[in-house]
């Protein structure tokens, strides 16, 4: 399955403490329906040339929500007109603050099938929000406003929290704040990750983060039935005890292939972070069919990465099979290179192995890689 990151627009309604968005120097462009019209286009000869393959679109911004419902119309028409023989190996999902949603929407997306919505929340005041200082309480309003209308219309929707270094004082009180908000939902526990110098306060390293997850964890174990979709914990009892990987992107190994994001303008690259640091460029979507962009010379190089590095840093590392050395992007972010692993996965490999395995008594037995 091929993975489209379509950016609906670059701007943003919030202003959130640790958005990397502080470093990038986009313009705030949305994507023009002539840019729209033509990724549709390019996702019908895709499917038309393999009928084994599908396409995943997955909406996101800045705030994708931020065109209007009116934009999601024009998707919908443009799929209906191009992909009429194609449209059921197409599939959509939206990641939004949700402040922006509203009873407009519903109709765009249900013609597209979108029937659930990722979103981010954070309950520390001055975290998320419009403005400097960020108004918190229009933004939390706005979120619960909109999380209404999203469980009166029946839609699914999990939540993404980052943990930053105020999570730390914290981590229980946190853990039974998101149960508490996403009741028979889920939610995913990310770390926060800072490039620069000038929010260091909120910053933390790996191991802190992997220490987090053990104070979380245990209470986490206990309870599991009542709280089943929890990440990273799910993944990780997938793949280690019941034998079934599910795995996130930055830990697949596998997005090598798989993987475009579509800027405003059309620019195409492997993901947000490579567009906003100038890497893995592989043009744009009007001048290149999507296969090609798929098999661009560039990649071989995130190829040669998962190669490389079982016969180097990740030597006989139980791991690899989990891990795969982790997010290429997040290796470049520390070495400016592909080619290391990332430096969050000693921490993970110290959460497995100092709280996991013990609590849960299990232990992984991937193949050791030499």
């Amino acid at each position: 399955m091929a993975t489209l990151i379509l950016k609906a627009t670059e701007k943003c309604n919030s202003n959130c403490y640790y958005c990397d968005v502080v470093t990038k120097q986009h313009t705030g462009t949305s994507m023009t329906l002539e840019v729209l019209e033509t990724c549709f286009k390019r996702i019908n000869a895709f499917l038309q040339a393999d009928p084994h393959e599908k396409v995943d679109i997955l909406w996101h911004g800045g705030e994708p929500l931020l065109v209007g419902p009116e934009f999601y119309e024009s998707a919908a028409e443009f799929q209906q007109e191009h992909c009429a023989g194609t449209k059921d190996r197409i599939s959509h999902s939206v990641q939004t603050n949700l402040t922006c949603f509203h009873e407009g929407f519903l109709r765009p997306f249900a013609r597209l099938g979108i029937t659930s919505l990722g979103t981010s929340y954070d309950p520390d005041p001055n975290m998320r929000g419009p403005g400097v200082p960020r108004d918190s309480e229009t933004y939390n309003s706005r979120f619960m406003e909109a999380l209404a209308l999203v469980e009166h219309r029946q839609l699914a929707w999990g939540v993404i929290y980052v943990v930053t270094k105020r999570s730390m004082a914290r981590p229980l009180d946190l853990f039974f704040f998101l149960t508490n908000l996403t009741i028979g939902k889920g939610f995913n526990m990310n770390p926060v990750l800072i490039y620069d110098d000038r929010r260091q306060d909120v910053a933390i390293s790996p191991k802190e983060y992997a220490d987090f997850l053990g104070a979380v964890f245990p209470s986490w174990w206990r309870d599991r039935h009542r709280y089943p979709d929890v990440q990273p914990f799910k993944g990780l009892v997938n793949s280690i005890i019941h034998g079934n990987k599910s795995l996130a992107c930055m830990d697949s190994g596998d997005c090598t292939y798989d993987h475009v994001n579509v800027a405003p303008d059309g620019s195409t690259s492997q993901c947000g972070r490579s567009a906003d640091w100038g890497l893995l460029d592989y043009g744009n979507i009007a001048d290149r069919p999507l296969a090609d962009i798929l098999r661009d010379e560039k990649r071989r190089q995130l190829d040669e990465r998962v190669q490389l590095l079982p016969r180097g840093e990740c030597d006989r590392c139980r791991f690899w099979d989990i891990c795969h050395g982790g997010c290429p992007l997040d290796a470049y972010a520390k070495h400016k290179s592909f080619m290391h692993k990332s430096e969050w996965c000693d921490a993970k490999r110290g959460f497995l192995e100092q709280y996991f395995e013990p609590i849960t008594g299990a232990r992984f037995e991937g193949a050791v890689v030499s």
